[in-house]
């Protein structure tokens, strides 16, 4: 005889009154990321990073999600790292935070190209692939590209014998962007990071920065920084990278709204941080900046991008690598 269990089931199949169902995929759920960045919240560069992040979750629900963590909740180098290892999502941050790890990063600080010229001659898939293969990360690209950088001071500048700023006796504040053109420069670097520059202007621990184009004004340095040096170098640099077995595991659809975002976004920020670059100088110039010209500006600019390049070749020399696609790269960024 059929236990009462069994006889029960078969009696309830035969009336059709038990109905069999599966677990099911949950292939479809949306997809919850996470994004660290490192500037405060008043810079430019933050909120477009934040309002990049608003755009692809309008355009991601039920799909893909990004939850903006909070400013500081991991310390500004170490975030790219804590993206390779997996600790979180996505990093929005200058690719030279992270330059040591990647040295060709240092094509997009120094870049003359736009966005999208450099993504159009294929260097930005040289600078993905590098980050897939060596740092466990997925570059989706550069959204602050039309800012500049440029040297501010306390006092007026010095110009040598050679046409080039004379930084003898100057406290220059370093940084992973542009400390190798500071030091071809002779300059003597202190290394600090912008969350703690202010306080190091107030106390005369540092007397001269370099910053970019737009955004001294927010961090109010320019209480203490008067004189400026041009021409401006380099790009401001920051850029979206991911976690590559988190973007490995993202539908076609999420990966489709994240890079698709972003590429629209790389022209809207670089005509942005252009205008906002001219008004900032001038807005400058009306409450008393003075600025100076360098009278050897072609070997500047030259020097500038040339000792980065050469701290690329180091690095890459020291760790082994490959240098054959620098070539390529260079051109890619140098237009």
């Amino acid at each position: 005889m059929f236990p009462l269990f069994y006889r029960s089931m078969c009696i309830a199949l035969l009336l059709g009154v038990v109905t069999i169902s599966w677990p099911t995929s949950s292939v479809n759920a949306e997809t919850k990321l996470t994004l660290v960045y490192p500037f405060p919240s008043f810079l430019v560069y933050t909120k477009n990073c934040i309002a990049l992040a608003k755009k692809i979750n309008q355009r991601g629900k039920g799909e893909v999600q990004i939850e903006v963590l909070p400013f500081n909740s991991i310390k500004m180098f170490q975030q790219a790292p804590a993206v390779s290892k997996g600790r979180v999502d996505l990093v929005c941050t200058p690719a030279a935070f992270y330059a040591r790890a990647i040295p060709e990063n240092e094509a997009i600080s120094t870049a003359s190209a736009t966005p999208m010229q450099a993504r159009a001659s294929g260097g930005v898939k040289i600078i993905d692939g590098l980050h897939q293969k060596h740092f466990n990360m997925k570059y989706l690209g550069w959204t602050a590209g039309g800012g500049k950088f440029r040297i501010y001071m306390k006092k007026a500048p010095k110009f040598n014998a050679k046409g080039l700023p004379d930084f003898s006796g100057v406290k220059m504040r370093d940084n992973p962007i542009y400390g190798a053109f500071l030091r071809a420069l002779k300059a003597s670097t202190h290394n600090i990071p912008s969350t703690a520059a202010y306080g190091a202007l107030e106390k005369g621990v540092i007397d001269a920065s370099p910053w970019a184009t737009n955004g001294l004004k927010g961090l109010k340095w320019d209480k203490f920084l008067r004189h400026a040096i041009e021409p401006d170098f380099y790009q401001t640099d920051i850029g979206w990278a991911m976690n590559l077995a988190k973007w490995n595991g993202l539908s076609a659809k999420a990966k489709k709204i994240l890079q698709s975002t972003l590429i629209e976004q790389e022209k809207i920020n670089t005509a942005q941080l252009t205008s906002l670059g001219v008004k900032e100088k001038a807005m400058l110039m009306k409450e008393g900046m003075k600025f100076y010209s360098v009278p050897n500006s072609k070997t500047y600019l030259k020097m500038a991008v040339d000792s980065a390049y050469s701290r690329v070749m180091g690095r890459l020399k020291k760790s082994g690598r490959d240098s054959s696609h620098m070539a390529k790269l260079r051109a890619a960024y140098q237009q």
